[in-house]
């Protein structure tokens, strides 16, 4: 009968997920979407016939486990590094605040101090897995707001050690200072033991095998490693999810990370869908019909809450405020770790059945919301901007004007120049083209750590939003010859090319893009050249292709050519 069960729950979990993943894409949404709305649908509707879902707690645990495992593997500490301070910092007082609002709000509400303090801790904690995700699925990883995000989200999941640890100290009582300390101590040690460890023995464990040249070994050893971390930490009572995120970090460090992503993404594909189901499967629908005004209220206070808290840091801590706005809503959900959090309380005994279903509810529903918190994060950015400058003129001065952009009275001596709107990996290498060739130029950008870096070399560089109007009445567009718009997101782009083309209507306008959408949109909107980087890089294959085929240069042409007229590309 156990086997039959599992069996069922996979068929159901897998037909079901499907559906919800088509719709969702059907919709031009998140295919996670997709998973979570099936899972709150298929919960009720299943459980009448297969009541024991202990088997779907079984897979979900597995799950999670590969997939903070590759999140390990994609977030190494050398990311880190390029926001370190931001990271650090904004997160460690984003997750501080957070838990000290909970406390002085929540037992207004009938909470005790220490639910309170674990709701605190669940909701400073936003969701890693879906960031990465729709970051990944929009390009925009390796922005400055994906960066600092991911920064962010690495010190919010490697917090969660001490959490883990400190709450069951003080659910049974002994907190006071010293086993708080020593509980500190306890998380620190660990995490230096496992760092050290794994940076010893995993490097050579995972070259041993991989020396062997078996895919099937490399898999099964590496999988091995991150279960049999993830058993060293359920064992010392911490979370099966946080000994696979370690595991991933430490992998992460080897030169066969890659290798081995590519190797165990299939797997991690398949029980992580089977966990985002089961999300959505373990939220009772009566606790959510009968407390649902609540649950609203308390996902729209977590989410204005961290919203506030993280656009302020992000801007105190001297970044764009269109920086700072994309960051605060990015990182507005309850995460996964809250899950794992909420679990073991509830394991435990920490803390009672309200308080789980009310972490879950909020987690899932801040998270059905991200999707367009993040997706809408430029628009709401410019609408913002738009309000303030209307009605709030003092505030649209300090956000949006005093330090986004310091612009001084006199002209630049630039004319027949070229302004590249984002000095991110493309801008940066034709600014270097541009600089060999002895071709006037302007970068504008709003990464300060970027410009300071520019003006250091003696590149002219203006600190600012390059759909900022203003921004590019400075940079002399009416005297330009050529502006090259190399910023991923769609709403920045349309803002950019608008502006310029109001200041400058005869200039000629180079727009990178992503997707089909995207392209129709800015030929609409009269971009002279549409350049979209991964049809580009086929082009090229396929030109060297060809060429090691023996083919002339006039038919490798004419083929070239035939593809880009079916491609809707002008010529």
């Amino acid at each position: 009968m156990t086997d039959f069960l599992l069996v069922a729950w996979v068929a159901i979990i897998l037909l079901a997920a499907f559906l919800g993943g088509f719709a969702a894409k059907k919709a031009k949404q998140p295919a996670v979407l997709g998973y979570l709305l099936a899972g709150i649908v298929i919960g009720g509707i299943a459980e009448k016939f297969l009541p024991d879902k202990g088997p779907v707690s079984f897979l979900a645990e597995i799950g999670v486990a590969l997939l903070m495992f590759t999140l390990g593997l994609e977030l190494s500490f050398s990311k880190l590094r390029k926001v370190g301070e931001v990271a650090f910092w904004g997160g460690m007082i984003e997750i501080l605040l957070v838990i000290i609002t909970s406390i002085l709000i929540f037992p207004r509400f009938g909470f005790d101090f220490y639910s309170s303090l674990f709701l605190g801790c669940a909701f400073s904690l936003s969701s890693t897995a879906i960031v990465v995700k729709l970051l990944s699925e929009r390009g925009e990883i390796d922005t400055l707001p994906g960066e600092i995000m991911l920064g962010w989200l690495l010190i919010q999941d490697l917090a969660v050690l001490p959490m883990v640890v400190i709450l069951p100290t003080i659910a049974t009582g002994g907190a006071s200072f010293w086993t708080l300390f020593l509980s500190i101590i306890k998380a620190t040690v660990f995490m230096a033991v496992v760092l050290f460890v794994g940076k010893k023995v995993a490097p050579i464990f995972v070259r041993k095998v991989a020396d062997l040249g078996s895919r099937e070994l490399l898999l099964l050893s590496v999988i091995a490693f991150c279960l049999l971390t993830a058993i060293v930490t359920s064992a010392l009572g911490l979370s099966i999810a946080l000994g696979a995120f370690l595991a991933g970090l430490l992998i992460a460090e080897t030169a066969e990370s890659h290798a081995i992503f590519a190797e165990i993404r299939p797997l991690r594909d398949i029980f992580s869908i089977i966990f985002f189901v089961s999300l959505g499967m373990f939220l009772r629908p009566e606790y959510l019909l009968s407390h649902f005004p609540s649950i609203l209220a308390v996902s729209l206070l977590v989410i204005v809450l961290k919203l506030l808290i993280v656009t302020i840091l992000v801007f105190y801590l001297g970044y764009h405020t269109k920086t700072a706005i994309i960051v605060g809503l990015g990182l507005v959900q309850v995460g996964e770790f809250a899950f794992v959090l909420s679990r073991i309380g509830s394991n435990l005994n920490l803390i009672d059945e309200n308080v789980y279903s009310l972490i879950l509810s909020v987690a899932i529903m801040t998270i059905l919301l991200t999707p367009w918190f993040v997706g809408g994060a430029p628009k709401f950015y410019f609408w913002a901007r738009k309000v303030s400058q209307k009605r709030l003129p003092r505030l649209y001065y300090l956000l949006f004007t005093r330090y986004d952009h310091r612009l001084t009275t006199s002209e630049l001596p630039l004319t027949d120049h070229v302004i590249i709107c984002g000095h991110g990996r493309v801008g940066s290498w034709l600014g270097r083209a541009l600089q060999l060739l002895e071709i006037p130029y302007i970068v504008i950008d709003y990464n300060h750590k970027i410009i300071n870096e520019l003006k250091e070399k003696g590149v002219r560089a203006l600190y600012g939003d390059p759909a900022d109007i203003d921004v590019l009445d400075y940079a002399q567009i009416d005297k330009a010859k050529i502006v090259v718009v190399a910023i991923p997101d769609q709403a920045t782009q349309e803002m950019v090319v608008t502006n310029c083309q109001t200041l400058n209507p005869q200039i000629k306008i180079i727009c990178r893009a992503h997707q089909k959408e995207a392209q129709s949109r800015l030929s609409a909107l009269g971009v002279n050249w549409i350049i979209q980087p991964e049809f580009e890089a086929s082009l090229s294959i396929i030109h060297r292709v060809l060429q090691s085929f023996g083919v002339d240069r006039e038919e490798i042409a004419g083929k070239i050519k035939r593809i880009k007229i079916e491609h809707g590309m002008e010529l």
